[in-house]
């Protein structure tokens, strides 16, 4: 499984989850194979500080490969429905590290 997380820097797994689209430098990308940590990197967020069209951010995302993205809130219904339409799930979190979000993740799919 792929997964996109909004990143507020470039941190990759240290960083903070971003509050917004918008407000989010990076995405931190991290791929899960078998349970497992396979690969991580960060991509630069060309929405950053802008209001996101929903059509070319979808596409955006498409482009990572991400099966689902990870956000503390998504700034428009278009942008969800553009996501769910590309089958790109949409988790809102809480604040908080990428790595202990991504572990909490990991051990409820443990389950």
């Amino acid at each position: 499984m792929i997964i996109a997380f909004a990143s507020k820097n470039h941190l990759g797994l240290n960083s903070d989850l971003g509050s917004s689209i918008s407000q989010s430098a990076y995405f931190t990308v991290v791929e899960i194979e078998g349970g497992k940590l396979k690969k991580v990197r960060n991509v630069e967020n060309v929405f950053f500080k802008q209001e996101a069209d929903a059509v070319a951010f979808a596409e955006f995302i498409k482009e990572t490969k991400a099966e689902k993205l990870v956000v503390s809130s998504v700034e428009n219904a278009d942008i969800t429905k553009e996501l769910l339409k590309g089958n790109v799930s949409i988790d809102e979190a809480s604040e908080g590290r990428i790595a202990d979000l991504l572990e909490d993740f990991q051990n409820s799919e443990a389950r």
